[in-house]
């Protein structure tokens, strides 16, 4: 397990994660400019739930497409 930590507003998290999922949201983090050094802005970290929001929302829709493939 590792831990994922960062602020916001000035409010310290530590999120506890097994370690290969851990690198992979502190990569996606730092693509949305969250900084694990510094205090962040709230509106980098709901830019960053939105923007993982959309990547699944265009796997789901892969899917789908390739299902109905698959089926017919």
């Amino acid at each position: 397990m590792k831990k994922v930590i960062f602020t916001l507003e000035g409010k310290r998290f530590e999120i506890e994660l097994e370690d290969s999922f851990a690198n992979y949201v502190e990569e996606q983090l730092k693509e949305s400019a969250i900084s694990f050094d510094r205090n962040n802005e709230i509106a980098k970290l709901l830019k960053a739930y939105l923007t993982a929001l959309k990547n699944s929302y265009d796997t789901d829709k892969q899917i789908e497409i390739l299902l109905n493939k698959i089926v017919i």
